[in-house]
């Protein structure tokens, strides 16, 4: 506890006393406070001033206090040694986000097609040979069945900013179509701030935290419900997270 900080409670019990004191005496006495009341008027005036004096010292104190705290932070954030899943370990975003990607690349190309064993239809060993750079009848139909199952792929950019006042997001719930989903992020403040998309507790997608700027992360997601916040250390604990709904 600060000097000014003692003081500003010091003066603050000094005047709830005195208030006691004087409201006692005051009810014992019925020609309190008469010939006294200047010098309770410019003792109660005294404190008062001393009690707002070091109120201000004292807010300035935990204003500075604060201001080295977030210096110290992007000094680490520049050096490179923030914690959470998108450190600089295992790359520029981490190893989870690249298995995260990994794994949304596989699940959007579908289950891997097995090669037919043994001899197709208008092959040299089947009946019916179209003869040499002819297409045969398997193939016509594997072709047709690859047009029609897959279709085009929905896509959708979301807009997202940080508040530059608190460390909150302007929005906490998001929703886009199921395929690639794209946050669009924008951060004035000069704290720094990130994006990341995470999914029962496994991180998907994600950037570094960044600071008066703009990023944006994609990730292939199915329909579900997702969570996307900030992983810098306390911003998501001080509320800086929102839900994502893909349908």
């Amino acid at each position: 506890m600060s000097t000014n900080e003692k003081l500003f409670y010091a003066c603050g019990i000094v005047l709830a006393l005195s208030a006691l004191a004087v409201t006692f005496v005051g009810l014992k006495s019925r020609d309190f406070p008469g010939k006294a009341l200047p010098a309770v008027i410019l003792w109660f005036g005294v404190f008062v001033i001393a009690a707002t004096t070091f109120a201000v010292r004292y807010s300035g104190e935990e204003h500075e206090a604060k201001a080295a705290e977030y210096a110290e932070f992007n000094e680490k954030i520049e050096k490179g040694e923030t914690t959470g899943g998108f450190s600089n370990e295992g790359g520029a975003l981490g190893g989870e986000r690249e298995e995260g990607e990994e794994e949304a690349e596989k699940a959007a190309e579908g289950p891997e097609e097995e090669e037919p064993v043994g001899p197709t239809t208008g092959s040299k060993e089947g009946n019916g040979s179209s003869g040499k750079g002819g297409v045969t009848e398997g193939e016509k139909g594997a072709q047709g069945n690859s047009k029609g199952g897959s279709g085009p792929q929905a896509s959708t950019t979301l807009p997202l900013a940080a508040d530059p006042s608190a460390l909150a997001f302007d929005q906490t719930e998001l929703s886009a179509k199921a395929g690639k989903v794209t946050i669009d992020f924008s951060n004035p403040s000069p704290i720094p701030h990130n994006v990341v998309i995470e999914q029962n507790g496994k991180e998907l997608a994600g950037f570094e935290p960044i600071a008066e700027g703009e990023e944006e992360v994609s990730a292939e997601l199915k329909a579900g419900t997702y969570t996307f916040f900030c992983s810098v250390p306390g911003h998501r604990e001080a509320g800086m997270e929102g839900q994502l709904t893909v349908k």
